[in-house]
């Protein structure tokens, strides 16, 4: 196993660029579920059949996987084909709430990782053979699947409710605001 983080003797300027991103991007999913009730969040109005809450789930469950497991060095068993929960059972707000704490958890553990180091643990043979061998190839894969999430809970809320991301107030906007 390796150690990227054994040796910091200062902070990565790539490694906090790529982090402030992701943090940028919790933001806005937290922003986009934000005031939407139980049942707006366990929608599916998508042809994929995911939900605002499951998609955080899941974005939960990669952060961590690709923060703390890949880049800390923390194995875990990885199972490709295991069933992803779409519908959890906690209430809407409990998930929100779970969702960022993790989140933030997660980002702070990588701060100290150089960008140029190798991740400190890799699942071998996952994914066909795919692989990064830098901290900030894995941050920069982590960076493109979560805006990908972020464009499409941005969806989902303007199907809901009208609400859009604006820039100039931080946040949603709906057709009321």
């Amino acid at each position: 196993m390796n150690t990227p983080h054994a040796v910091p003797c200062h902070v990565d300027p790539v490694t906090a660029e790529v982090l402030a991103w992701l943090e940028g991007q919790c933001h806005k999913m937290e922003a986009l579920v934000g005031g939407l009730d139980d049942a707006q969040l366990r929608a599916t109005p998508l042809p994929s059949g995911w939900s605002m809450l499951g998609l955080l789930g899941h974005v939960r469950d990669s952060t961590e996987f690709w923060l703390h497991h890949v880049l800390l060095g923390h194995p875990t068993e990885l199972d490709e084909g295991a069933p992803w929960d779409n519908d959890p059972d906690a209430p809407g707000h409990e998930v929100v709430v779970g969702f960022v704490a993790s989140h933030q958890a997660a980002v702070a553990g990588a701060r100290a990782l150089r960008a140029d180091a190798e991740p400190g643990w890799w699942p071998d043979g996952a994914w066909g053979g795919y692989r990064q061998d830098t901290v900030r190839g894995v941050l920069m894969h982590l960076f493109a699947d979560n805006a990908a999430h972020v464009g499409q809970l941005g969806i989902v809320r303007e199907l809901t409710d009208g609400g859009v991301w604006d820039y100039g107030v931080d946040g949603v906007r709906t057709l009321t605001t």
